[in-house]
């Protein structure tokens, strides 16, 4: 049976510092208790931490680092103590028994092959952006890097510019630990890091194939359905693909498509203006998504990231200037200019050639613009994927603020950019590249669900009785609608799911296979309507979140059986009070004969 952890329970902190080395078991500022050297327990959040008038040299990194906060911490606060300052870290990989997570060298034996390779490519990519803050040195700090299942964590960053090769030559430490086709993969890779001049983005290059190669080893099959709501609000601006109107007059023509693509956008500008917005965009986005997946099928060889996300950008980038040229020709300025938020999935077949024939890797791509977001949902974890465009998150990314001092700000949630409202050449989308090997959903919505950290507090309610197929995947979609209307009505609301399911090893396409095509049943006919007790357990009643135990299969059965053995006792027993209770009245109050009986008709006399 699998407990798990729901997001807010316990906040836990990193302490680093001279001051940070103090004994477990005792209170800090009457604020912090200390369970290990530099885990500290915020027992009074989510009040505000202290931190100094201006950012200290110590946090301003951080900050900087706050667009990757996928794999980097945060600055939260500060605390003057007698030894000195102690800076304190938020985002960290600590579990909720506030234990840190295992790092990269303990945990590098016991995974498979792809996640071997996987860390190693994250390691690579986040090269260019710690660089160039100037903290390079965390990527080859042993002691720095944990792992959470799929992704890289650090703990903390080190300031310092070390080579190319010292990053190469930690991955080579660990490769006596690796399954030979991987140390024989990635040793002539790293070795090109010694060169007094190391292509990096040849590296970078090498090592995706690697990567891709390894990733032939994973199937999975995907399903998709999601819907909005105007919530308390009489107007919807919201707009999503695919929506239950778009799953019912989904011709064949546009399954293959259908389960790859899923995109949420919340539109801005006033009802008339934010309404087509949004819809233009999720119009232009689905058919040029389409487009996209027919090409890179007809593919012979896969394309690298920056080749995807250019074409994804490039779409949006068509999508925002129809929004643009109509705001234009409509005469609106400034304020009035309709646009709209984005968050989108894309899912990509490629296809690569080994020894057996050509194979499929599914890659998942995520892009987003404004605060729609997408999260990566298991049974054991949820990973908020995307950073919201607004005023707050710009002051932490410019060194300005600490997070808890810019969302303090009455305009923090205000937009720093969507799509529409102004020309694509000043517009900045976010995209990643994720291949997952995992069971799990991926989570599109508006602010109208995510504000009020709706989907950190309830996703532990519903997630586990999709992927167990207790709950069709629309009706966990309009769960979450109905989850955003109670609690928080104010806005419009989207929502799309991405059920992705691990279904072992891939089967070998041919040359003159077809494009690949629905890679899931999309089981249109499935029942949406939740029974009570589904209903109590993606929602509920209580503003508290909490744990959920779901039974296993092997838990189930017996279960099963004992109600069935106890409904046949039961209903033996009622049987037997039955006819013991007959013969008792028939003794204690025997029947007259019909004769004696009075006329209906006749007195009595006395």
């Amino acid at each position: 049976m699998t407990q798990v952890d729901i997001y807010p329970f316990k906040k836990y902190v990193l302490a680093l510092g001279r001051g940070r080395d103090i004994p477990s078991g005792q209170s800090v500022n009457e604020r912090y208790w200390v369970l290990s050297p530099g885990v500290w327990h915020d027992t009074q959040a989510p009040d505000p931490p202290d931190h100094p008038a201006t950012v200290s040299a110590a946090a301003s990194p951080y900050l900087q680092a706050y667009p990757h906060r996928l794999h980097i911490p945060t600055a939260y606060g500060e605390c003057n103590l007698a030894d000195g300052p102690v800076l304190l870290l938020d985002n960290v990989p600590i579990d909720r028994h506030g234990r840190l997570l295992p790092t990269l060298g303990t945990a590098w034996a016991g995974t498979t092959p792809f996640r071997q390779v996987y860390w190693c490519w994250q390691l690579f990519s986040l090269w260019p952006h710690l660089f160039g803050i100037n903290m390079a040195a965390s990527l080859t700090a042993p002691e720095a890097i944990h792992v959470d299942g799929w992704r890289i964590r650090l703990s903390n960053l080190i300031p310092g510019q070390p080579s190319l090769q010292e990053l190469a030559n930690l991955i080579t430490t660990l490769l006596s630990k690796s399954a030979p086709s991987v140390a024989t993969e990635l040793q002539p890779i790293l070795d090109q890091c010694s060169e007094p001049q190391p292509n990096f983005d040849q590296v970078l290059e090498q090592l995706n194939r690697v990567l891709l190669t390894q990733a032939t080893q994973i199937s999975m099959a995907t399903q998709v359905a999601g819907s909005t709501s105007s919530g308390q609000l009489p107007h919807n601006e919201d707009a999503c693909y695919p929506s239950k109107a778009e799953l019912e007059r989904a011709r064949t023509a546009d399954l293959p498509a259908l389960p790859r693509i899923a995109i949420v956008c919340d539109g801005v500008g006033g009802h008339a203006g934010g309404e087509i917005a949004s819809q233009t965009v999720v119009r232009s986005l689905q058919l040029q998504f389409r487009g996209l997946l027919a090409e890179l099928a007809d593919q012979p060889e896969p394309l690298a990231p920056y080749i995807v996300m250019g074409q994804i950008e490039a779409a949006i980038r068509v999508a925002n200037n129809l929004v643009a040229s109509q705001n234009d020709s409509q005469g609106r300025t400034e304020r009035q200019r309709m646009g709209t938020t984005l968050v989108a999935a894309l899912m990509i077949p490629q296809r690569i050639s080994t020894l057996n024939g050509y194979e499929e890797i599914n890659e998942q791509y995520i892009a987003h613009v404004g605060d729609s977001r997408a999260y990566w949902i298991t049974p054991e974890a949820c990973h908020l994927l995307t950073v919201d465009d607004d005023v707050a998150g710009r002051e932490i990314t410019a060194g300005q603020s600490y997070p808890a001092e810019a969302y303090a700000r009455e305009d923090a949630g205000a937009l720093t950019q969507a799509l529409g409202t102004r020309e694509a050449d000043r517009l900045t989308p976010h995209i990643e590249r994720f291949i997952l090997d995992e069971t799990g959903v991926l989570l599109l919505c508006s602010d109208g669900l995510s504000d009020h950290h709706r989907v950190e507090t309830s996703w532990a309610n519903y997630i586990g009785l999709i992927v167990k197929n207790i709950v069709p995947l629309p009706a966990a979609v309009e769960s979450w609608v109905e989850l955003a209307n109670q609690k928080n009505g104010h806005d419009n609301v989207a929502v799309v799911l991405m059920s992705c399911t691990i279904t072992g090893a891939t089967t070998v396409v041919e040359d003159t296979a077809p494009p690949p095509g629905l890679t899931a049943q999309q089981d249109l006919g499935s029942p949406t309507e939740l029974t009570a007790a589904s209903k109590a357990l993606l929602y509920g009643e209580s503003e508290e979140p909490t744990e959920v135990d779901l039974p296993t299969e092997e838990e189930t059965q017996p279960r099963r059986l004992q109600v069935l053995v106890l409904s046949i006792v039961l209903l033996i027993a009622v049987s037997i009070a039955g006819v013991t209770g007959v013969l008792l009245w028939q003794n204690l109050f025997p029947s007259r004969p019909a004769d004696n009986l009075p006329s209906p008709t006749t007195e009595s006399t006395p």
